[in-house]
């Protein structure tokens, strides 16, 4: 308990045998006060091992004692050191969010952020706030703030690396997917999207292997079809790339791209004909697709 007459922050005695004393550290109080520290190996009456010595250390606001920022309560005031009300905070941003307060959710977020930085999911929230408003280095900083709280969260990497591929870094993109796939091999749109990446930088035996393994996970992605086709149309197995066009057109989704490239096949073989066709039906869904929207 605090006597009436004290006036600065508590400072605990430790009974210690006699030695040298060592060098003073000037320290800065909670007030911004400057005062001197004759020993900054101790806390609390225990020596500061060579790893603690390392951590970093705050000042409780209530009594001024040393803490370490992984503790919840002052062990010497027993005020408690983190917002009580983190979680309720991130459940009433998630309703905010699912009811389009985007805006309201973001400054939820960023009040729980300040007295938890490293909160995982808020931080990965907010990034996904971040990247819906295009402000996608925001948001990659939030996703790799939480990445460094939680190293095995995989939805955290997919995301990071949609984030660094809307920004046009490939190899950032690729790096991200990557780490995805190691922690769960069965995320299967990190494997179409890291196929879309080596695609585009040009790593095409990779990127075939990885749209092979999304439909081989998720059947439906029709576009991993059609990227196939691309990569075989440019090695020149135009056999199999016509058969990857027409997969893509499964279901009636009349993919534009792919009847351009089917129509450049058959020309390829001199089907003129069979190609004006397939550029006839091209012009007809790109024309039924505009008026749709």
């Amino acid at each position: 308990m605090l006597g009436s007459n004290w006036t600065g922050a508590k400072v605990t005695k430790v009974a210690a045998q006699p030695r040298a004393s060592p060098p003073a550290v000037t320290s800065i109080t909670e007030r911004g006060e400057a005062g001197a520290e004759t020993d900054a190996s101790t806390i609390a009456g225990a020596p500061m091992t060579e790893f603690q010595e390392s951590q970093p250390l705050t000042l409780c606001q209530r009594c001024g004692n040393h803490f370490q920022p992984e503790d919840k309560f002052c062990a010497q005031c027993g005020a408690f050191l983190r917002d009580a009300y983190v979680d309720h905070r991130l459940l009433f941003a998630l309703t905010l969010e699912r009811d389009g307060r985007s805006a309201e959710a973001r400054q939820e977020l960023e009040r729980l952020l300040l007295s938890e930085p490293d909160h995982v999911l808020a931080n990965h929230l907010l990034g996904n706030l971040c990247f819906h408003e295009g402000v996608l280095l925001q948001a990659i900083r939030h996703y790799e703030r939480a990445l460094a709280a939680a190293p095995e969260f995989a939805r955290g990497y997919y995301d990071l690396g949609v984030a660094w591929y809307h920004h046009g870094d490939m190899p950032e993109a690729i790096q991200a997917f990557e780490h995805c796939l190691q922690i769960d091999p069965h995320y299967n749109a990190a494997h179409y999207r890291l196929a879309v990446c080596y695609f585009h930088a040009g790593r095409l035996e990779e990127a075939l292997q990885q749209f092979e393994s999304s439909l081989t996970l998720t059947p439906e992605y029709l576009m991993a079809h059609y990227h196939i086709g691309v990569i075989h149309e440019r090695r020149g197995a135009y056999a199999a790339a016509e058969h990857a066009f027409e997969r893509s057109q499964e279901e009636g989704v009349g993919e534009v791209s792919s009847l351009f490239h089917l129509a450049v096949i058959l020309r390829t073989r001199g089907d003129a004909q069979g190609a004006r066709r397939l550029l006839d039906r091209a012009r007809e869904f790109a024309q039924a697709k505009a008026l749709a929207d």
